[in-house]
């Protein structure tokens, strides 16, 4: 998911309640260096989108501080937090989210997805599983349901869903191969909590 989010693939959110913003513009002085005209300030409230590197570093992280939220065209929206130790907002992980349209588009855009697919070449041997799909139900289950208690918890969440999509399961050793570097990469989140 973080690198969807970092690549723009995925717009993620995060709540907020009175949450003051400067908005401008910007402008350019003689030297081609960009300045900001101040146009005032606003209080947000409600969901707001992050600009996705914020996103992603706050997947891969946990937290991350954000100084600046995405606007519709070339103005900017500085975040004014007033307190000088500590300037932008602090998110953590667990306060992100998808909005309800941007889930809707990517649910669309999943049944589209076998249409955009390469054309694979019908000579040599074709795949068994679909390890990018399977990746991604091991990211989806990670954000939404959080890091299982254990690799072998995984292992047969992912069996369980090879199954329910009609398709051939793998057995353990072939998931624990396939899956290692998401596991390495997400499993230590599962000993902190643990502990």
């Amino acid at each position: 998911m973080g690198v969807m989010a970092a690549e723009g693939q995925l717009r993620l959110s995060v709540p907020v309640a009175g949450l003051r913003v400067e908005i401008g513009d910007w402008e350019e002085d003689g030297d081609g260096r960009g300045f900001r005209i101040p146009a005032g300030f606003r209080m947000l409230n409600g969901l707001v989108d992050l600009y996705p590197v914020d996103g992603w570093t706050i997947l891969r992280n946990g937290t991350g501080v954000v100084h600046a939220l995405p606007t519709e065209g070339a103005g900017y929206m500085s975040i004014e937090s007033g307190n000088p130790d500590q300037a932008g907002l602090l998110v953590t992980r667990d306060e992100l989210g998808v909005r309800r349209e941007e889930w809707r588009r990517l649910e669309s855009q999943d049944g589209d997805h076998e249409a955009d697919a390469p054309v694979r070449s019908r000579r040599g041997v074709q795949p068994t599983h679909d390890w990018d799909a399977a990746r991604l139900e091991a990211c989806r289950l990670f954000y939404f349901e959080g890091v299982p208690e254990s690799q072998a918890v995984l292992i047969r969440h992912m069996q369980a869903w090879f199954a329910s999509k009609g398709l051939k399961v793998p057995d353990d050793s072939t998931l624990k191969r396939r899956l290692r570097d998401v596991w390495a990469m997400f499993g230590p989140e599962a000993k902190k909590r643990a502990a």
